[in-house]
This record gives C-alpha cells, sequence and structure tokens, in this order.
C-alpha cells in the first residue's frame, strides 16, 4: 500500500503528540536522578590558617611504590610478595570483580535477549499377530527417532528508566568496590611496612641487649671476685646478679616478640609461619624523617573514606 503522507493540518497535532508521549514516559521513570545533598560549608572558618581550603576528595590518585624511600630491598621483595598473596587483598579484588560483573550484567538488559532450546526422542512401537494353529505366532517392530529445535528472542525497551537506574546503582557499588579494594590493598602494605620495621628494632635491640648481657655478667664476675677478696659486700654481688638477671629476661622477651613479628609477616604475604623465616638485619640507615605538622589534606587520599 503506497505511503500517504499526513494532511498538513494534522501534521501539529502528530508532532503534540509525539512531545506529549515523550514528556509522559519521561515523568514515568523509575525514581529521581541522584543528586548529591546540599551541604552548608562556609568558605572560610575564623579560626582557620591562611591556606585552608575545601577538601577535594583524590582517593583514586596513584601512589605509586611508596615503600621505595626507605631503600630496603627486603622490604620490596616482601610488598611484593604481599600483592601478589594477601588473602584480605584478595578477598577484596573478588568483592570488586563481583561488582564489575554486576554492572555487565545490567547493562545487559539493554539488549535483546536470544533463547535456544532442543530435545530428542526415541520411541518403538511392536505388533504381535497370532492364528489357530499353535505353530503359526509372529512379530514385529520399528524404531523412531524425533527432534526438534526452538528459537525465541525478547526485547524490552528500558521505557521507564528501570534499567537505567540499576545500572548507575550497580556503578555506584563497583565505585565503593574499588575504593574498598585500594583501601585493603594500602592498609595491608602499610601493616607490612610497620610489621617489618618493628622486627627489624628487635634486631638492633637484641644486639644491644647481647652486649648488655656480656657486659652484666663480666660486672658480676668482678664483683664476686671482689666479695671473696672481702673488698665488696654481699648486696654488691645481689645488686650485680639481679642486674644480669633482668637483661637476660629482657633478651628472652625481646626474642619472643620478635618472632611474632615474623610469623605476622608470614601470615601478611600468605607463607606458613613454620616455613619462613627472616634473617636477623639491624636497620642498616635511619628512616626517612617524617614531618610532624602533617598536612590535613593526606585525608583526602583516604579510599576508605571515600568508601
Amino acid at each position: 500500500m503506497p505511503y500517504a503522507p499526513l494532511p498538513r493540518a494534522l501534521r501539529p497535532l502528530s508532532a503534540a503528540v509525539a512531545v506529549a508521549t515523550a514528556v509522559l514516559l519521561a515523568g514515568c521513570a523509575v525514581g529521581p536522578d541522584y543528586h548529591r545533598p546540599d551541604t552548608s560549608i562556609p568558605a572560610a572558618f575564623k579560626e582557620a590558617p591562611a591556606g585552608w581550603k575545601v577538601a577535594q576528595p583524590a582517593d583514586r590518585a596513584d601512589r605509586g611504590p611508596w615503600w621505595t624511600v626507605y631503600n630496603d630491598p627486603q622490604l620490596d621483595a616482601l610488598i611484593g610478595k604481599l600483592n601478589a598473596s594477601n588473602q584480605t587483598i584478595a578477598q577484596s579484588a573478588a568483592a570488586y570483580r563481583q561488582a564489575r560483573a554486576l554492572v555487565a550484567e545490567a547493562r545487559a538488559a539493554y539488549f535483546p535477549t536470544v533463547g535456544l532450546t532442543a530435545s530428542g526422542s526415541r520411541s518403538r512401537t511392536g505388533r504381535t499377530s497370532t492364528s489357530s494353529s499353535a505353530s503359526s505366532f509372529g512379530s514385529s517392530s520399528s524404531i523412531g527417532n524425533s527432534y526438534s529445535v526452538g528459537l525465541d528472542a525478547s526485547w524490552e525497551p528500558d521505557l521507564w528508566g528501570k534499567v537505567s537506574r540499576s545500572v548507575s546503582a550497580q556503578r555506584a557499588g563497583e565505585a565503593a568496590a574499588a575504593a574498598d579494594l585500594a583501601n585493603a590493598r594500602l592498609s595491608q602494605q602499610a601493616l607490612l611496612a610497620q610489621t617489618y620495621f618493628q622486627l627489624r628494632t628487635s634486631d638492633a635491640l637484641q644486639k644491644l641487649l647481647d652486649d648488655t648481657v656480656k657486659s652484666y655478667g663480666e660486672s658480676l664476675r668482678l664483683t664476686q671476685n671482689q666479695y671473696a677478696q672481702g673488698v665488696a659486700a654481699r648486696a654488691d654481688v645481689i645488686q650485680a646478679q639481679t642486674q644480669l638477671q633482668s637483661a637476660q629476661a629482657a633478651s628472652i622477651d625481646n626474642g619472643v616478640a620478635r618472632a611474632q613479628y615474623e610469623h605476622a609477616i608470614a601470615t601478611l604475604i600468605g607463607e606458613p609461619a613454620s616455613t619462613f623465616s627472616l634473617p636477623p638485619n639491624p636497620l642498616a640507615a635511619e628512616p626517612p624523617i617524617t614531618p610532624v605538622d602533617v598536612p590535613s589534606a593526606l585525608l583526602e587520599r583516604r579510599p576508605d573514606i571515600a568508601a
């Protein structure tokens, strides 16, 4: 049938109907668009010093290998293992992958759905015949196969914005999961670095305690000789023994603390504590000096706040 254009008098009416339909569909969208709540923040506080500004979150900023500032190859190797095998990071990474999959699942509703079904069956039919004669008896059978294939497709346009709202919600969840992953990675790295330096501090303290025990042992020997010659009092011997025993106890406690730090590092990097060990090695250099007045702008880089 040939196409018949609308009469000129009906064209404005047709345009009005189209506009009204679009407005009606927009008004029926599922839920309003998200707008960040307005918070009344003053431009400046009277107590604030010069340079104060409103925070601008930068939680996604790349922090890079921040631990290399310590110039410790052993720490670099440990954090490399942590990034690959830490279970807390792996759990957060799995949650982030799940959030991304949910976004993809929500976006799939924009496209048509196609389904394919197939089935098959096998049947057997038989027939038996007899006659009046006892020796006359016969049977026959046949086998048949049947197959069927079905294809169906469906598509629902997002007239009410339901799919768009779902995608927006899943994307917000993905952003939160990404911040959680960044927070887990940063916190585990910081915990490993802190534990590592505590272990190295124990190594340095152990050397000092070993020297102290050796010195107190020599002092006790001299005091006992002086007491035997009548030069020192019995109280001096007891005091020397007490000093030596206190230093020995401190050495034992420090050894226990070092073992605990070593086990904690093994757990952080995903290795069995029974087979992991770090040879004693006191810090060769002073750690970099951290300024006393840390700017509050560092809060802008905290992923846990963003999450």
